[in-house]
């Protein structure tokens, strides 16, 4: 196939997809559209051809087309290359629900009135089982079941719900993800007012990511597009294959979709080399026929399997080892920078420990309450932490005092005049403000503190307003689990968690500080999905993550499949091995030049036979260490 037909074949994708979304004749669609095939731009071109031949009458009529994507960053794209067009309203799954049911007050306040009940009732029952009342999961049990029972008697006095993207807005009425999610999906489900409320509104419904999208909302949607055919649109884009979270609809293929519906497929990789497109067709092939070409000027590329023991005791030597035969192997000196490759890791935990940013991160890890925020960066305190503690370490240690008063001026209350004494005696403050910063940097050069001696310093000379979690934990001060009161263990496991985030060095805070913004070279085998990078190394090591969705030691042969596994996969219901299949095509496919796999492995042998025998690998392309 030529260039030329190449892109009349992508042409020809979009010409058909624009003709499905015809709002005088609609027919629904799920696009295949497999690694680096070009659908976001797909996407696009089609909604700007939307917007410069259907502007009228959208502005006529008030409707929009609604866009559904993965993620916040994703949606700010979209915007910015459709200039922000009004015809248009791009959201993420969550706000898009949210903005669907949230006049609905009293409906929201019957559904979380049945929702608690049996919640509650679940509870109950678990703790009327448990053989320890006084146990650890009972206790858990307990106060969550107390919490619900709170919840559900002020459920009559919430005048509006509210719902917060990020989850730090906990206020009364506030309403979590799962919650906003299955709402709407049992409001679409049920009610047909609120089908023919969001056909009118949004008569073109587009949804990224389709795989991933909530199962039972996404069936609503299904079910709302059959009972409105004749007046909505619901244009799926995706790819099966793609699919890493457990809560998707695991039959959106032709068998799991309305017979009336259109399935065109994009078939070109324009990312990857080669080398890279055989080894994922190779790894789909015994799940759907949905093989990928590569364009015609496609580099041949490089595909190295490293098969290394799992007793191996510094990982780190043998990584770096790894990136400096993939350096000769391709002739390329960037495979030696840490910075120019990268690398791939099962759970945030791996690539904390790989990125020196462990000591901070992995103590949030162990409490639900902590996690999410610890994962973006965005509660409160750490956000002190980052936008405010580390910037002014960072302007003292760069000696920037434009940007030392910048931040003291911003964050506290010494140098404005709220402060009286400031307003009485300015030069005063001045001056003691600048004793304190040369007293800090003082504190930054003659040693090495942790994160929490500099807080207390800033404390102690009220260089910045302390968020008042933070100054309980001071006053409480750091220890250790084995310090810490077990009969108030649930109680105390957030303070345990920031009892040892806070000895975190502050060279920890950085590099945490670095990984939330995307600027380190490591990332998780599900947060790259949609990414690509020139050199890859994606670390397969089940001991190290310490999980159980996956299982890359069942995926490579060297153990067997469980009874559960082989019974699933007889009754055509997702497993483990499949999982991970999945998960091993996402990250082989972010390779735009070359790949190195770093299999850690109870069983080498067995791990060099399998990658052998499946045909993904020759036999000079496993380097067993």
């Amino acid at each position: 196939m030529t260039k030329l037909q190449q892109s009349n074949l992508l042409d020809s994708v979009d010409k058909s997809i624009y003709q499905y979304i015809n709002i005088e004749n609609p027919k629904s669609f799920l696009l295949f559209a497999g690694a680096g095939s070009g659908k976001t731009r797909t996407l696009v071109n089609v909604l700007q051809e939307m917007k410069n031949n259907e502007h009228h009458h959208f502005v006529h009529t008030g409707q929009k087309i609604a866009v559904i994507t993965y993620t916040n960053a994703a949606c700010d794209e979209i915007k910015n290359r459709l200039q922000y067009d009004p015809m248009f309203q791009v959201s993420t799954i969550h706000s898009f629900a949210w903005n669907l049911i949230k006049p609905f007050t009293e409906d929201i306040r019957e559904w979380l009135s049945v929702y608690l009940n049996n919640k509650i009732s679940k509870l109950q029952e678990k703790i009327d089982k448990a053989r320890d009342k006084q146990g650890k999961t009972a206790l858990k049990n307990a106060a969550s079941r107390d919490s619900k029972q709170s919840k559900l008697a002020n459920l009559q006095n919430i005048t509006s719900f509210h719902y917060s993207p990020t989850g730090n807005i906990k206020k009364k009425g506030s309403l979590n993800h799962a919650e906003v999610i299955s709402i709407t999906a049992d409001f679409l489900t049920d009610e047909s007012l609120m089908q023919k409320m969001l056909v009118n509104r949004f008569p073109i419904l587009l949804i990224d990511e389709s795989q991933d999208t909530n199962k039972g909302l996404l069936e609503s949607f299904i079910a709302t597009q059959k009972a409105n055919s004749g007046d909505f649109c619901l244009g799926l884009f995706g790819d099966l294959m793609q699919r890493i979270y457990g809560g998707g609809k695991h039959d959106l293929n032709e068998r799991g979709l309305p017979d009336n519906w259109m399935f065109p497929a994009k078939i070109i990789n324009y990312r990857s080399p080669k080398r890279v497109i055989a080894l994922i067709n190779s790894i789909r092939i015994e799940i759907d026929n949905h093989l990928q070409k590569p364009i015609e000027t496609a580099v041949e590329g490089l595909v190295r399997l490293f098969v290394v023991n799992s007793n191996v005791r510094d990982k780190s030597a043998i990584e770096n080892q790894i990136r400096r035969q993939m350096s000769d192997l391709c002739e390329d000196d960037n495979w030696i920078s840490e910075e120019q490759v990268k690398c791939l890791t099962l759970e945030h935990a791996m690539a904390a420990r790989r990125g020196k940013f462990d000591d901070f991160f992995i103590p949030f890890q162990k409490v639900d309450k902590l996690r999410d925020a610890a994962l973006n960066g965005t509660s409160a305190e750490i956000k002190f932490i980052t936008d405010q503690v580390l910037q002014l370490v960072i302007a003292i240690e760069e000696e920037n005092d434009f940007e030392v008063t910048r931040i003291i001026k911003k964050y506290s209350n010494i140098l404005n005049s709220s402060n009286q004494r400031f307003v009485e005696s300015p030069f005063e403050c001045i001056e003691d403000v600048d004793s304190s910063i040369q007293n800090l940097k003082a504190l930054l050069t003659t040693s090495d503190p942790n994160l929490l001696e500099v807080i207390e310093f800033i404390r102690d000379s009220a260089l910045l307003n302390i968020p008042e979690t933070l100054r309980l934990q001071l006053r409480k001060g750091a220890g250790s689990i084995e310090e810490s009161n077990e009969d108030a263990e649930l109680e105390s496991e957030e303070s345990i968690a920031w009892n040892l985030a806070l000895t975190a060095k502050l060279g920890h805070i950085k590099q945490y500080y670095k990984y939330v913004n995307d600027e380190l070279s490591f990332g998780t085998h599900q947060g790259v999905k949609g990414l690509e990078f020139e050199r890859v190394m994606a670390i397969l090591d089940d001991n190290e993550a310490n999980g159980f969705l996956f299982d890359y030691e069942k995926l490579l042969g060297a153990k067997a499949l469980s009874n559960t596994d082989i019974k699933n996969e007889a009754e055509g219901k997702d497993s483990t091995p499949l999982r991970t299949r999945r998960l091993f095509y996402v990250i082989c496919s972010r390779a735009e030049k070359s790949l190195a796999i770093v299999a850690y492995t109870e069983n080498p042998q067995a791990v060099k036979a399998h990658a052998i025998s499946s045909g993904w690998f020759n036999v000079d392309e496993v380097v067993e260490f």
